[in-house]
């Protein structure tokens, strides 16, 4: 990239001149949720050190958070004149209720920390050990864009751009970076740091999601304004885009692989208790190996543990991918309305990015329509009755009465018409520049296991732990068995190959 990441002036931002960015035990402008978080495995007088934006300010201050509880947690303010700071604790006196008591001064971080490990806070507790920032936050000094050239798009929160992270062994790989708006010190502090939680709302439920079909996150930056989320570029672009442009020409194996490969990705997330709310051809985008990739995760929402669905009125709503359920003045969302707007994915993929009830003026009669689930058919469209049967078994007025995920992929699978390697080489995706896709569709509709313990605790009963012993001897043999599939896919590559 020709322009490295904009920097904003240390002295506007961060005033303290003692480069608390390059500590690793500094959080960046995080919340105090964020650092409960990040501490909770942690033991007592465990510490970190994290920024805010106060309400009447306009730069950045700096706090001491130190683990006092299972669920609690100590913010100090620590107050810089002259590049040295005092400590700034809160404590209850007797008859005076609470005063601030100051530390003695500090000349830099490592003589406030060695001080308070042998002196005790006003909480009475002694610093232990500082503890890292999480692995998913990025040095901003490794990500690189250009703000002219490489614009990929904004939204009402982010610009996005492409460009490039550097690792640490100087290998550099393509990125898609989002950078907050509302970053100017002449913005208030409160529309600041709600863009930032807008932000990182995204990055936060995909820090917990690994999957080929789901957009990969690489990590955020939040030492300082403008915050930053660096994702996979899916040099592609979107399943919107390749379909207006490109459906004419595309054979049904085609269409049908793509469907194939996004509700996988949606049957990962529902397996996840995640509900994505704003599935469509635009938010599906393609890898450079040609993979179907789900993406924009700004409305989703994950479900808590005995949550099935869940009500919001929504402000913006995408009526043409909307369940019945979800018209109304307080949407309910589920797996299941996820599942409707997947019926509406199909169909544009099918009839070329076009949507159901495009030209219908009327707003009335296209909701009369849906809350009635009276929707359109692919008919002639497909050569295989399958896929309307599945159409059928989506769009059904009560969510209770709508198939599943799983079962969507099922019918998928049991629609999809017969391809093979010169099927593959003609896909349409394959003309996209910087794309080539060697996979046939993955016809395998086991439901995936979503998590493994890495260890087993010595308090496992014993029942319990041959359960769990049993249950990876399954998943290792079938490890077996995708890699014997593996070795076919050299045939694949052979043959894609041979034209080139």
């Amino acid at each position: 990239m020709s322009s490295k990441m904009p920097e904003t002036p240390e002295k506007s931002w961060l005033a303290e001149k003692l480069n608390v960015k390059k500590l690793q035990f500094y959080h960046g402008v995080v919340t105090r949720e964020d650092v409960q978080n990040n501490l909770r495995d942690c033991q007592i007088g465990d510490f970190c050190l994290r920024s805010a934006l106060m309400k009447t300010e306009t730069v950045l201050r700096i706090f001491l958070c130190v683990k006092i509880g299972e669920q609690e947690i100590v913010h100090y303010l620590l107050d810089f004149k002259d590049e040295k700071f005092v400590v700034k604790q809160e404590i209850e006196k007797e008859g005076k209720g609470k005063i601030v008591l100051d530390s003695p001064v500090f000349k830099d971080y490592d003589d406030m920390i060695q001080y308070y490990r042998h002196h005790r806070l006003a909480c009475g507790i002694r610093l232990r050990a500082s503890i890292p920032r999480p692995k998913y936050q990025l040095n901003p000094a490794k990500i690189f864009y250009d703000k002219e050239a490489g614009k990929l798009g904004e939204g009402n929160f982010c610009f996005v751009y492409r460009g490039k992270l550097r690792r640490s062994n100087g290998r550099e790989e393509e990125i898609a970076v989002k950078v907050s708006k509302a970053t100017d010190h002449n913005v208030d502090s409160a529309s600041i740091m709600a863009t930032r939680n807008e932000l990182f709302a995204e990055a936060k439920l995909l820090t917990a999601i690994r999957h080929p079909h789901i957009i990969k996150l690489y990590g955020t930056c939040c030492d300082s304004p403008p915050f930053l989320v660096v994702m996979e570029f899916c040099t592609g672009g979107s399943v919107e885009n390749l379909v207006k442009n490109m459906g004419k020409d595309m054979e049904e194996y085609e269409k049908q692989t793509i469907l194939i490969d996004a509700c996988r990705g949606i049957r990962y997330l529902h397996e996840k208790k995640c509900v994505h709310r704003d599935l469509a051809a635009r938010n599906c985008l393609i890898s450079a190996d040609g993979l179907i990739k789900v993406a924009d995760f700004g409305l989703s929402r994950a479900l808590l543990e005995n949550q099935t669905a869940f009500k919001e009125a929504l402000k913006e709503a995408p009526l043409a991918w909307l369940a019945p359920e979800c018209i109304q003045k307080e949407s309910e969302f589920s797996t299941k309305s996820d599942v409707w707007a997947f019926g509406v994915l199909c169909y544009e993929v099918y009839f070329d990015g076009r949507k159901p009830f495009e030209d219908e003026k009327d707003t009335g009669i296209v909701i009369r329509n849906i809350r009635k689930a009276n929707m359109p058919t692919i008919g002639v469209q497909s050569i295989t009755p399958k896929m309307d049967e599945m159409l059928n078994g989506i769009w059904t007025k009560k969510p209770e009465d709508r198939i599943d995920i799983q079962q969507c992929l099922e019918f998928l699978v049991e629609a999809l018409v017969p391809g093979n390697l010169a099927t593959i080489k003609r896909m349409q995706l394959n003309k996209l520049a910087g794309v080539l896709r060697k996979k046939m569709a993955n016809t395998d509709t086991d439901r995936e296991e979503t998590e493994m313990p890495c260890l087993l605790n010595k308090s496992s009963s014993v029942d319990t732990r041959v359960k769990l012993l049993r249950k990876k001897s399954s998943t290792t043999a079938k490890r077996r068995a995708k890699l014997e599939k593996k070795k076919s896919t050299t045939a694949v590559e052979a043959f894609l190959k041979s034209d080139e």
